[in-house]
């Protein structure tokens, strides 16, 4: 089963686990317990114990105190570096962003959005994705309604950010981002599958035209045991 090769049988061990993994079990799976893997292999019990050990250091597996060893749910990177949809983003990683259920809104009465995109009445999109199958994100998105006429009635496809430029010639130039952590709130908790009061990464973006002037905003929370962002920062000058 094992090569006499050089390479530590525990290192084989985490190969063989890992094809495993990606062949037969998906996010949340338990996987065999420790005796089971001693069997199933004839290795040593620190061979297996090192092999986990390294598979929950590189993010592939969770240990649950009582409970065993489960896989752990896929991270994505989310590049913040370039303006781009989250399912533009997703896309080129190869994931399957997914709306699962869609709402729509007009609001007219005071909101602050209103205020940030210079408007009279917002037109929302709600949002519920899913991430390769498991639930992941919560999005809002707003638009001045006036830029957007019949967006309710004709947007079909997953990434709203390329339906805007498709069909009303709308063009993201420029973004401003925030991130921050917060506890989720009981429906939050429902829709994704979570505990009440589980960690969630928040997201704030203000996006800008070519003529500088504001176009959408997006109030989106995300699963953050999924989520990793990646910031590229350069020596001042």
């Amino acid at each position: 089963m094992f090569e006499n090769n050089g390479i530590p049988l525990y290192i084989q061990l985490k190969h063989k686990l890992l094809k495993e993994i990606k062949s037969n079990y998906k996010p949340n799976d338990l996987l065999p317990a420790e005796s089971q893997l001693l069997k199933l292999y004839k290795v040593s019990r620190i061979t297996v114990r090192k092999a986990m050990e390294e598979l929950e250091r590189e993010g592939i597996v969770v240990k649950k105190q009582g409970k065993g060893t489960f896989v752990r749910e896929k991270k994505i990177l989310y590049d913040a570096n370039s303006i781009g949809s989250l399912t533009q983003r997703l896309s080129k990683q190869n994931h399957s962003l997914q709306t699962k259920t869609i709402e729509y809104e007009i609001i007219s009465r005071e909101h602050y959005v209103k205020d940030l995109l210079h408007c009279d009445t917002l037109l929302c999109v709600k949002r519920f994705r899913v991430l390769d199958g498991v639930p992941f994100a919560l999005m809002l998105n707003y638009v001045n309604i006036q830029k957007a006429e019949g967006l309710q009635k004709n947007f079909k496809i997953q990434s709203l950010y390329t339906f805007l430029k498709q069909e009303y010639g709308i063009e993201f130039y420029k973004a401003e981002e925030t991130v921050e952590a917060r506890a989720a709130t009981k429906q939050e908790a429902k829709k994704l599958g979570i505990k009440e009061d589980a960690p969630l990464l928040s997201l704030h973006r203000l996006s800008y035209g070519k003529d500088g002037k504001p176009i959408e905003f997006s109030d989106i929370v995300i699963k953050s045991d999924m989520y990793k962002h990646k910031i590229i920062l350069t020596r001042e000058k």
